[in-house]
Order: C-alpha cells, then sequence, then structure tokens
C-alpha cells in the first residue's frame, strides 16, 4: 500500500515530462495555417508545378525590310503584310516550352510589275509559314512573364494571277487564275511577353526575327508571269493576342 503513492507520482510525472515535450513539438512544428510551404505562396504564372498545355493567337505585321519583291519588269524594295498567327505549346516545366505553329501574311503593300499579257490578270501574293519552336523563361512572376526562343520550319510564299475580265470568252479554255508557290526553309530566334488576366488567360506579345531561304530562280507560269520573291530574305513578325492555358 505504501508503493501506490510513489507510483502514482511516478506515473504523473511522466504525463506531464511527456506532454511538455509534446507541446513543445507542435510548437515548433510548422503549421499549415501559420507556416504554409513557401511554394504555396506563389500564384499567377509562378505557381505553376505541372506540365500545361497553351494555345496562342496573335494579329500582326510580317515585314521583309530588305527582300526584292520582283516582276518580270522591276523590283520593290521590302514588303509589310497584315498577319494572323497561332501557336499550340506544350509547357514541360516554368522555365522550358516547345510546340508549333501557323502564320498567314495578307494584303501585301508591295506589288511588282509583271509583263502586258493577251488576257490582263490580276496579282496577288500570300505568306504561309508552319514552324516549330523551343521557348526558355528567364523570368516568371506572378503576373508576368518573358520568354526567348529559337525558331525553324517551312515557308511558302504564294504568286496568284487571277482573269480580271470573268466575262472574257478565253477564260473558258482552262481555270481562270494559276498559282505559283515558292517553298523553302526559315531559321530564326523570337522573344516575348504574357501579363496574366485570370488563371487561364493573359495578354501576349512577341517579335521574331528570321531569315527564309527560298529558290534563288523564280518560277514561272505557262504565261510567263514570275514568282514574285527569291534567294535569301529577312523577316520580322510583330504581334499581339491572347493565350490559354490549363493544367495537364
Amino acid at each position: 500500500m505504501r508503493r501506490r503513492p510513489f507510483a502514482f507520482t511516478a506515473g504523473a510525472a511522466v504525463l506531464l515530462l511527456f506532454g511538455e515535450n509534446v507541446a513543445h513539438a507542435t510548437e515548433n512544428e510548422p503549421v499549415d495555417a501559420a507556416n504554409p510551404d513557401p511554394h504555396h505562396l506563389l500564384s499567377g504564372f509562378a505557381a505553376q508545378s505541372r506540365p500545361a498545355g497553351m494555345a496562342e493567337g496573335n494579329i500582326g505585321v510580317l515585314t521583309l525590310p530588305g527582300s526584292e519583291v520582283c516582276g518580270s519588269e522591276g523590283c520593290s524594295k521590302g514588303d509589310v503584310v497584315f498577319a494572323l498567327e497561332g501557336w499550340e505549346l506544350y509547357r514541360a516545366t516554368r522555365r522550358w516550352a516547345f510546340g508549333a505553329g501557323v502564320v498567314v501574311g495578307l494584303v501585301p503593300t508591295a506589288h511588282p510589275k509583271q509583263p502586258p499579257e493577251a488576257v490582263p490578270r490580276d496579282h496577288t501574293r500570300s505568306y504561309f509559314t508552319l514552324e516549330s519552336m523551343l521557348r526558355y523563361y528567364p523570368y516568371v512572376g506572378k503576373d508576368f512573364e518573358a520568354w526567348a526562343g529559337v525558331l525553324g520550319g517551312l515557308v511558302v510564299v504564294s504568286d496568284r494571277f487571277d482573269v480580271i475580265d470573268k466575262t472574257d470568252d478565253r477564260a473558258l479554255l482552262g481555270g481562270r487564275g494559276v498559282t505559283i508557290r515558292t517553298e523553302g526553309g526559315s531559321l530564326g530566334i523570337a522573344g516575348g511577353f504574357a501579363y496574366g488576366l485570370s488563371e487561364h488567360w493573359s495578354l501576349l506579345g512577341s517579335l521574331r526575327l528570321s531569315e527564309w531561304f527560298l529558290p534563288r530562280e523564280p518560277a514561272t507560269d505557262p504565261l510567263g508571269s514570275e514568282a514574285s520573291l527569291t534567294g535569301t530574305n529577312t523577316a520580322v513578325m510583330l504581334g499581339f493576342g491572347v493565350a490559354y492555358r490549363a493544367s495537364l
């Protein structure tokens, strides 16, 4: 009977010591509400922790500042074209992304002269590129990020010649128009930025500088009209648009 008080006192001491240790450990352990993981404090672009898919659409201006846009009767210097641009990208990490995109350039400002023809025709020209791109994001913040990249792919320049007088009986011998397609390659660099609007949407701006490598000798159609762009040409594309992204 005399040992019970001692046993009770020893047990109480053990419980008291254990409780103090638990309280001390609880005070030192980080609590999510008061001491969250630093990663969870990030938001916006900087919060990306999973791969993401991105779709981008831009409108802009495509320029060929030093190009000789030629016809059979002379050349004009340079060209400026309204362009539409679209990209599909895979954002593997916060810093790296890769994908492919297309640019369609319409309504050129350069109009080289073609020789007089027995059947008068209008001449229009358009540009098309299909390129792949690798991007690196040196800065990724909450609402803003910037990237730089390299790109390369296929370039197609289409020269279209259409009969002006649609009532001319001579057009019944065949189609009223013919297209000369000049194909080549491209290689260049690019840079851009994004400004976040919401979790999935952002505003974009981009600038691309590339070299187009086209055949040196112009192709001709049956009436002798020539393709308007040949050789090596520098192309500059400035675009602005929107992007949608979603985690995968």
